[in-house]
């Protein structure tokens, strides 16, 4: 039944997100992929979903999009990075930074991007130094908006040590800690509280990515259904069904 309603939204509403065409050809089929969701303390920072853009052969680019009407409409924020997916968002009141990596053909650069307007622009802040190439990160925290810590494990050994990067200055330089602090807790990443306790949900299907919104003692509601499958039309992607 939450199929059949899912695939009726979807064909009788607009797309909630334009989505750029980018490097897509004009016969692949684009996959929309979800990974994690950021709620900002900060309310004029609005919502966001991310994850990556996939072609048939290779991820297309990493894919950050913003809401600010309480997750109706959606914006694609984030410079073009090709081949690449957004792994992390946090914020610290307006100051956001998004750990952005290379993931086609196995792991490479990781680039931190970084915002100052409330997620509105985002410029590239750096790049982060691996100690070998196959290392990935596993998390990232921030304690304010000028120190954060990246733990990066090395995908092609079982059991090897964490590499901990460490920043003072809001990403721009990072150094290596040889006494790391412990990796934090992994949390839900597509599930959510704002800080009005709403519960936020991400839950993906075949026929599209659901958003649903609960205050507390009240049924969940649906604010957005971004299809999963995309086709390009001219300079944008628009649903391929």
């Amino acid at each position: 039944m939450l199929s059949l309603y899912l695939c009726a939204l979807l064909a009788t509403t607009p797309p909630p997100v334009e989505l750029r065409a980018g490097a897509a050809e004009p016969d692949d089929e684009v996959l929309l992929h979800i990974t994690g969701l950021t709620l900002p303390v900060r309310a004029e920072a609005g919502l966001y979903l991310y994850g990556k853009l996939v072609a048939p052969s290779h991820s297309l680019r990493a894919l950050l999009l913003r809401s600010t009407d309480g997750g109706t409409r959606w914006t694609e924020v984030l410079p073009t990075m090709e081949h690449s997916e957004v792994l992390f968002v946090e914020f610290a009141g307006c100051e956001g930074r998004a750990l952005v990596g290379w993931s086609t053909e196995g792991p490479g650069e990781l680039t931190l991007f970084a915002s100052a307007d409330c997620g509105a622009t985002w410029k590239r802040r750096s790049k982060l130094p691996k100690e070998v190439w196959s290392e990935w990160p596993v998390q990232m925290a921030w304690a304010d908006r000028q120190h954060g810590t990246v733990w990066l494990e090395d995908t092609s050994q079982e059991n090897a040590p964490l590499h901990v990067l460490t920043t003072a200055d809001g990403g721009k330089t990072w150094r290596t800690v040889k006494q790391p602090p412990p990796v934090p807790p992994t949390r839900p990443w597509l599930e959510a509280r704002d800080a009005t306790g709403t519960r936020w949900v991400v839950s993906s299907e075949d026929q599209g990515t659901r958003l649903e919104r609960q205050e507390q003692g009240a049924p969940a509601q649906v604010r957005a259904v971004l299809p999963r499958s995309w086709r390009r039309e001219g300079k944008k992607l628009v649903p391929a069904r």
